[in-house]
């Protein structure tokens, strides 16, 4: 069998547009080719033969090829990431329940965090694993690295502007983290030159990069440190661009003044900052002049400095700082649209889902990670999060449970990919279970196809379904097993197998089994789990007799020969016991027959002598004798006891 794969282009933002195309290597599928879909995202080309029950004569009549995705998530370095979100995701579910009854936001801030938290150690485990490797396995790692950077990214600034509650609702100082967090440009530079703290470092190269750079991050501190290092930090032109940058108002939520107090107070700056410029002071130094441009929010300085940076993200900051420190989240839209109107030809992905979420096109959002080749992960997490703060309710102005329906479906896909791995199927049906009743529905049917190639893995399927109240799967995993066991040979399994699921015409075949494997070769199977069965022993005939039978054998190997003999009576009379074991019954009262003192009463032996007539066929000639001359012993020696015992007690 020839076996192909389909790999989505991870090195990409997005899976790739362009169709892929795959030669098929064997000449018998170059025509009349049929496909069918196998279990979970698999399907097999094969030759489709042109004539009615027309029999093969050549091999290649009967070649197969599998064709399977390779699915991103099931790469070994990144198991971590499904493994440890997939607890955090179910602590999501329970915080989102007791949200119900109180309002549980800071909770949902705690587990977005933790969310942020394994994507960084996963991006750290994947970084340090590319160091190590070499050729197209380093090229996979860097790709995945791209991929899960855009991820923390995007998903730390969803958490800034929809799922954590900002004092007052002025999202600056915590837009100028992110970039900071995420765009760390020239910080580097900054500490080296700091660190040496010698005057003349304009002499570095990247010197003047830099202070501009701390500037449009909002680190005026670090900027006008830098300013002192230089040759002429002393000068008149310096101490004015360090005093402006100073007296610059910086707004807070607790500092006792209004936002419209705020404002004027910083507009009254920025027209001093103006009247500073406009003097011309400070032609004679053009990078200082260019500092004071960018702090009273001039368009063509932020313009000047763009090519300098890798994204318009890394500007973001500083243009809303310079130009409305004061902006709510929902008025950020504009700000991107400006600064992104400085890119230079050409935009990434992460262009495309940074300006949805500024914007607050939440519907774009969902569709633009969609489209992130990490099989779902991301879309589904980050889509679950927004759902239970709520954030997602206005994709539903004009449309009924578009949300909740989007949030489920996301779900199942996740839930459904992670069943098909062998070792990540259990971790796939929580997120099943989390979607009731369509993941329940979806569960079932999954499971009960699942391959069981062991009995540990039996039992863990068994387990999960007990665990979601799918008994049926339960109950169809254990006949599984018990037919596997069936068909070994080995009854005793089989047994165990059907009375742990509780089937009562699977515990009846198995009980069979052992009583036919008993009339082969004298030993009962499984004889502990009988005699400690309790109810079980009552989901079929054949098994209660069995363990009755059981018992039996117990009683007599501890020399307890009348309860055993009483015990044997009662199969006999009890008339279950099936047609080929009533030699091997009929045969188990010799031994005791013959023992010194009788152990069956008269009204026993004329039962067994009824039954032996009556069962004549399933005893030969001889050994029918031989019981009907020991049954006549026995019935003389009762006979005798019980007239002595009789006139005994008359007297």
């Amino acid at each position: 069998m020839n076996t192909s794969s389909f790999a989505v282009d991870s090195s990409r933002g997005k899976t790739g547009d362009t169709a892929k195309t795959f030669i098929l290597p064997d000449k018998c599928f170059q025509k009349h080719v049929g496909c069918a879909w196998g279990r979970g995202n698999k399907f097999t080309i094969y030759p489709r033969s042109q004539t009615v029950n027309k029999t093969p004569t050549d091999a290649a009549d009967s070649k197969l090829m599998n064709i399977k995705q390779d699915i991103l998530l099931f790469t070994p370095i990144l198991r971590k990431l499904v493994n440890e979100s997939n607890g955090t995701y179910l602590s999501l579910q329970k915080a989102a329940e007791a949200a119900k009854v109180s309002d549980n936001q800071v909770e949902f801030l705690k587990l977005s965090r933790q969310f942020r938290s394994i994507i960084r150690v996963c991006l750290e485990n994947l970084q340090e694993a590319a160091t190590k490797a070499e050729g197209i396995e380093k090229n996979n790692l860097l790709s995945y690295i791209t991929i899960f950077y855009s991820i923390e990214c995007i998903w730390h600034l969803c958490e800034i502007l929809y799922i954590d509650n900002i004092p007052g609702d002025i999202v600056l100082p915590y837009l100028l983290e992110w970039v900071r967090f995420h765009f760390p440009c020239h910080e580097q530079t900054a500490a080296q030159l700091l660190g040496a703290c010698e005057r003349g470092s304009e002499e570095h190269e990247d010197y003047w990069d830099t202070v501009v750079g701390m500037v449009v991050q909002g680190r005026v501190d670090v900027a006008r440190a830098l300013l002192k290092l230089h040759s002429a930090g002393e000068s008149n032109e310096f101490k004015l661009v360090d005093n402006s940058l100073r007296s610059m108002p910086v707004y807070s939520v607790y500092g006792g003044i209004s936002t419209g107090e705020f404002t004027i107070s910083w507009k009254h700056w920025q027209a001093e900052c103006r009247s500073k410029l406009g003097s011309r002071v400070l032609a004679s130094q053009p990078k200082l002049e260019l500092i004071m441009k960018i702090i009273i929010g001039d368009y063509s300085a932020f313009e000047s400095i763009r090519s300098k940076y890798s994204s318009w993200f890394d500007i973001l900051g500083g243009w809303v700082m310079f130009t409305a420190p004061w902006s709510r989240r929902h008025e950020l839209g504009a700000a991107a649209a400006a600064c992104a109107g400085m890119q230079p030809a050409g935009r990434s992905h992460l262009d495309d889902m940074v300006r949805a979420l500024l914007e607050g096109d939440l519907h774009q959002v969902i569709h633009e990670i969609q489209q992130i080749s990490d099989n779902g992960w991301f879309a589904t997490h980050l889509t679950d999060i927004l759902f239970h703060c709520g954030k997602l309710t206005i994709m539903d102005k004009h449309q009924t449970n578009v949300t909740s329906r989007l949030r489920d479906s996301l779900i199942l896909e996740y839930g459904c990919l992670l069943m098909e791995h062998k070792s990540l199927w259990s971790v796939g049906l929580s997120y099943l279970a989390s979607c009731p009743p369509e993941g329940l529905r979806r569960a079932e049917l999954i499971l009960e196809r699942m391959p069981v190639d062991t009995e540990a893995k039996a039992m863990k399927i068994i387990a999960e379904a007990k665990k979601y109240e799918l008994i049926g799967v339960a109950q169809s995993v254990c006949r599984c097993m018990c037919a596997r066991h069936l068909s070994a040979g080995r009854a005793g399994g089989a047994l165990c197998w059907a009375m742990r699921g509780r089937s009562s015409a699977a515990t009846a075949r198995a009980a069979h089994a052992a009583l036919a494997h008993y009339t082969q070769h004298a030993v009962l199977p499984a004889q502990d789990l009988l005699l400690t069965a309790g109810s079980a022993m009552l989901l079929s005939d054949a098994l209660l007799f069995l363990g009755k039978y059981c018992d039996f054998h117990r009683l007599y190997k501890t020399k307890e020969f009348k309860k055993a003999a009483q015990l044997l009576v009662s199969l006999i009379t009890s008339k279950i016991a099936p047609e080929y074991f009533w030699e091997t019954l009929l045969l188990d009262t010799l031994p005791l027959l013959e023992s010194d003192e009788p152990v069956f009463t008269s009204n026993d032996t004329y039962e067994i002598m009824l039954c032996l007539e009556l069962r004549s066929s399933s005893l030969d000639g001889e050994k029918a004798d031989l019981l009907r001359l020991a049954l006549a012993r026995n019935l003389a020696r009762t006979a005798l006891a019980e007239g002595d015992g009789t006139e005994e007690k008359g007297q």
